[in-house]
């Protein structure tokens, strides 16, 4: 891998890093912040803020997981891959306010999660086209073995079905992001991922680039 120094110029105020559960997100999220000396924001904790703070009968794709979870865990895979979908694009809204809350007082910061739909990207991108302050990437994994693998060496059991379901919200996302600005990053060879994110973003500074890259 090449050289990466800290604190290198950045040429973005906010990175959001997507994808699915399992691929990798936190440890590049967490690597990245150390590098541009940003902060990391858990989409995890909105999550929290939205569970607690919102009722079922005005947000029920929020509160289904909890209070419905017998009903949840016996439907089609299908349908759980729609429950996902629904809760990422109602989150969004909320994302959003986030988002520029932090372009308006410039405070930078990367936001990572399972949740970050692509229509927010989307639409974060399109609005800040002239000035690029917003930069957004997914971590993506084309081996569904991985995935189950990453779930079992994170959690030191085996996690068939919610591997199964990360990996189908995976290619969804591959789906939604084909043909846009957004960044897709194939989270191996793990290795290199960091130098391979910095390299899409633009942010050569101070970056020896790996001979698969120049």
């Amino acid at each position: 891998m090449g050289v990466i120094k800290q604190n290198m110029k950045k040429n973005f105020d906010i990175l959001l890093i997507g994808g699915a559960s399992g691929v990798g997100k936190s440890c590049v999220s967490y690597k990245l912040s150390e590098i541009y000396q940003m902060n990391v924001v858990q989409v995890d904790d909105f999550q929290c803020i939205v569970e607690h703070y919102t009722k079922e009968e005005d947000y029920p794709v929020f509160h289904y997981w909890n209070n419905h979870f017998e009903e949840a865990i016996n439907q089609s895979i299908e349908k759980k891959l729609e429950i996902m979908i629904n809760y990422s694009n109602e989150l969004s809204k909320a994302l959003e306010l986030v988002v520029n809350n932090h372009l308006e007082e410039n405070r930078p910061m990367i936001l990572e999660g399972d949740f970050i739909s692509p229509a927010l990207c989307k639409k974060l991108l399109q609005e800040n086209v002239n000035n690029k302050r917003v930069k957004c990437i997914y971590i993506i994994e084309d081996d569904e073995t991985q995935i189950l693998q990453n779930y079992y060496e994170r959690e030191g059991r085996m996690q068939n079905d919610r591997a199964e379901l990360s990996w189908r919200y995976n290619n969804w996302i591959k789906e939604q992001i084909e043909g846009t600005e957004i960044i897709a990053i194939q989270s191996r060879p793990w290795e290199s991922a960091i130098e391979r994110i910095c390299y899409h973003l633009n942010l050569g500074h101070g970056v020896r680039l790996s001979k698969q890259l120049e």
